[in-house]
């Protein structure tokens, strides 16, 4: 993986489940979609296209397929391109903690946010204590499965920014019926 860290900064990534990864584990029955391979900024809803142009261009779906190459995760092509890997959705989780690790990643791990301030430096009040950071970045995915952890905590917090903020609409969820279906 490329490292864009620089300066010798810290990188900490709070994680509010008890294990890193949940929704990966589960997704694609369990052998999670990793990526596509023909993947634009047009397949994303955005009112801001160039911000998923800037992420695309930063790491591509081809800079994914590489690394998990690199770590020997064998991987199959369904319909459209999507990408799944071949045994357990596990092994995409172990390749981003094996990262993180080489990297010098800090993860926590039980780790809940209570409060966000900025007053020149971030002040993040956790379960865990106070953190002081110059940059924080909030990826904090969407509200689809709550059984998994999902919170409105990104949403919170953009809201309490200032930031705006395009009204939610469903999207991929967890569907559970109960009896049968005719």
């Amino acid at each position: 993986m490329r490292s864009r860290r620089g300066g010798g900064r810290k990188v900490l990534v709070i994680e509010h489940n008890a294990e890193v990864g949940r929704k990966i584990v589960i997704s694609g029955g369990g052998r999670c979609n990793f990526t596509n391979k023909e993947v634009s900024f047009e397949n994303f809803i955005s009112q801001n296209p160039h911000f998923c142009k800037s992420a695309l261009a930063g790491f591509t779906p081809q800079d994914f397929v590489e690394l998990v190459k690199k770590h020997k995760i064998a991987y199959y092509e369904k319909k459209l391109g999507q990408l799944f890997c071949r045994e357990s959705s596990r092994a995409i989780v172990d390749m981003l903690l094996t990262e993180c690790r080489r990297s010098r990643v800090e993860i926590r791990t039980g780790c809940t946010v209570t409060s966000v301030a900025k007053d020149g430096t971030f002040r993040i009040e956790t379960n865990q204590g106070i953190l002081e950071s110059k940059n924080l970045i909030i990826a904090s995915g969407g509200l689809s499965f709550s059984k998994i952890g999902a919170t409105d905590l990104g949403y919170r917090i953009a809201r309490q920014f200032g930031l705006k903020i395009v009204e939610t609409r469903p999207s991929l969820v967890g569907l559970v019926l109960d009896g049968k279906i005719r």
